[in-house]
Formats: structure tokens, C-alpha cells, sequence
């Protein structure tokens, strides 16, 4: 029998390591290299760092009034558009109740609806004229600043008694900013689209992920040479309004 050779590493109970795992020399230490930068991912945009404190614009009180006093108008009017919207809502499943009620019991539905329909402008116009009147009397702009006001007061005083005092001096002479509500006409009356682009698609009564959109094909689905040559869309007058 001849002797077998034994490898160095196994007399001293070494196991010899991988390639992959840095075996080689165990004595030396392989050095590292340095940490490439990672690059950006396809499709996203490399992370931008943070401003320094120094490149930072610090606002003066006067501009932070004008942005307190903004802030109070612009969400007056999301408030007064959101229920405005509720309202209008309610009135327009009352109409539509009382419509059908007309067809259904009158002997001359026709002459009753006519005259439903007439009536149906203005007393759309009267739900946001008591919307107006509502908010206008609760002051709902001065008083949304004076809750702002009471938040900047107390996050100042945490700082000390000159900020506060400062706070309270800037906010002495601040009003909200003074813009009229929209009225109904001017809702109604607003065009729905820029001349010469397609009205957006309507939106349905279920959650969907994005809005169907029809394609150009179906809107000139039917139409003569003449009328798809012109680019209007089936179904619009000469405003631009599509049926």
C-alpha cells in the first residue's frame, strides 16, 4: 500500500475554502475595495438630497401672515364648495323625485313638468345662495384664523416669551384673505373644456382605477367625409359643447 500525501491544511486541521468564499492564503487578508455608488434603478429618478440649512429661505413674519391669511380663505372656499355640493345633491334627488311623481299622477304631465323644469335654475341657484349666507354669517374664514393663530401660539411659546410675543404681534392686524364665493351661474355657465380640445370623460358612480377614456375612432363612429374631415366630435353643436 503506498502512503497517501496529505494536504498541508489538513495536518493543522485547516479546512481549504472555496474560491468564491476567499480561500487562497490564509494568512494574508485579501483588501477591500471601495463601495461603488449605487446606480439609480431604471425608471427612477435619483434621490435629490436635502437642502442645507443655509440654502433654506426663512420667512419673515409678514410673509408667514400672508400665507396664514391665504391658507384661511382657500380652505373656506373648499368648505363652502364641499357642502354647497351635498346640498346641491339632496335638492337634485328631490327634483327628480317630484319629476317622476309628475309623470306617474298628473293627467297633464307634459304642462307640469314644463313648468318643474322652469323652476328647477333658480332654486338651484338658492342652495348656494343659503350656503353663501350661512357661512358668511358664522364667519367660518376668521374663525379657521384665529384657530391657526392659536396653533402658531403655542408652538412660539414652546420656544420662549420673545417668540410668542413676536407671534402675536405680527398676527394682530391679519385678516383672511377677502374672496367672493362662486355663484351657481358662474359654475354653471363655466365651460367644461378649452375650444378645440375634447370634454373630459365622466366620472361613474364606482371606484375604477383610471377614467374610461373613448377613442377617437367611436367618437367619429357614423359621421359623413365632410363632418370627419372638420375634426368635431359626434354629437357637439357649434359651441363646443358635447351633447
Amino acid at each position: 500500500h503506498g502512503s497517501r500525501k496529505r494536504h498541508p491544511r489538513a495536518r493543522t486541521g485547516q479546512r481549504a475554502l472555496p474560491v468564491f468564499l476567499g480561500g487562497g492564503s490564509m494568512s494574508k487578508a485579501s483588501p477591500k475595495e471601495p463601495a461603488k455608488p449605487r446606480k439609480p434603478a431604471k425608471g427612477k429618478q435619483p434621490r435629490k438630497e436635502p437642502p442645507s440649512p443655509e440654502m433654506r429661505h426663512v420667512y419673515s413674519w409678514d410673509e408667514f401672515e400672508g400665507i396664514k391669511s391665504r391658507a384661511a380663505c382657500a380652505l373656506d372656499r373648499v368648505e363652502f364648495l364641499a357642502k354647497s355640493m351635498d346640498k346641491f345633491t339632496e335638492f337634485k334627488i328631490d327634483e327628480a323625485r317630484h319629476q317622476e311623481l309628475i309623470l306617474r299622477q298628473r293627467s297633464t304631465p307634459a304642462l307640469h313638468l314644463q313648468t318643474a323644469l322652469d323652476k328647477s335654475k333658480p332654486g338651484a341657484s338658492r342652495v348656494f345662495d343659503k350656503q353663501r349666507a350661512l357661512l358668511m354669517d358664522f364667519g367660518t374664514s376668521t374663525k379657521r384664523l384665529d384657530v391657526m393663530n392659536k396653533y402658531v401660539f403655542d408652538q412660539e411659546g414652546r420656544k420662549g416669551k420673545p417668540e410668542l410675543q413676536a407671534a402675536k404681534l405680527a398676527s394682530k392686524n391679519t385678516k383672511p384673505t377677502e374672496k367672493a364665493y362662486p355663484l351657481y351661474t358662474d359654475l354653471y355657465d363655466r365651460p367644461m373644456r378649452e375650444e378645440g380640445q375634447r370634454r373630459m370623460a365622466s366620472s361613474l358612480a364606482v371606484m375604477v382605477p383610471l377614467p374610461y377614456e373613448p377613442p377617437e375612432s367611436a367618437l367619429r363612429h357614423g359621421m359623413g367625409a365632410a363632418l370627419r374631415a372638420s375634426g368635431t366630435p359626434k354629437g357637439s353643436d357649434s359651441k363646443g359643447k358635447t351633447a
